[in-house]
């Protein structure tokens, strides 16, 4: 069995070390290139302060979804436990694992050891004369249908993720 998990985070915003906190982490587990139904790992993150509008416009995370979820030092040993020491993938995963080892390490936990695989470098290496390369494009690329109105939620955009992962490696 090859286990992998595809994984995303909503933030409210790009930089952790300035203040912005995780709304809103999800993955999905992979197993010989097929989505395991029932087997994936959701939750809002209450970030302990207001969600700054600019971030609920992109990801339609409010206040009130998250007041009662807990917060990501709560958060992160439960997705330690569901990733394991599985491959993990993400689109541009530096943002992702940037935010995941910055807060693993203000908590005292270990940073990610797992191997990263990353699907906009796929992309790039796949597609090299495109232009674009976000989630968005290379999903349309690769005629995997979604909608505009539910990209930017975390389950969702992992397992959108998957997808594209799964469509490029066949590609290889």
């Amino acid at each position: 069995m090859n286990r992998l998990v595809v994984f995303d985070l909503e933030t409210t915003g790009l930089y952790p070390e300035k203040g912005d906190m995780i709304l809103e982490i999800a993955g999905v587990s992979v197993v010989d290139d097929v989505i395991e139904s029932g087997a994936s790992f959701h939750t809002y993150v209450n970030p302990g302060r207001q969600i700054p509008k600019e971030a609920t416009r992109i990801n339609n995370i409010t206040d009130e979804m998250v007041q009662n979820a807990p917060p990501i030092g709560d958060v992160l040993p439960r997705f330690f436990r569901y990733i394991q020491d599985s491959p993990l993938v993400a689109h541009n995963a530096c943002f992702d694992v940037g935010f995941i080892d910055y807060f693993s390490s203000f908590f005292g936990f270990s940073r990610i050891r797992n191997r990263i695989i990353d699907t906009l470098a796929l992309s790039r290496e796949i597609f090299p004369l495109s232009p674009y390369h976000n989630l968005d494009a290379v999903l349309e690329r690769l005629q995997i249908p979604f909608r505009k109105d539910t990209r930017h939620g975390a389950l969702e955009d992992a397992r959108l993720t998957a997808l594209a992962f799964i469509a490029m490696k066949s590609r290889l």
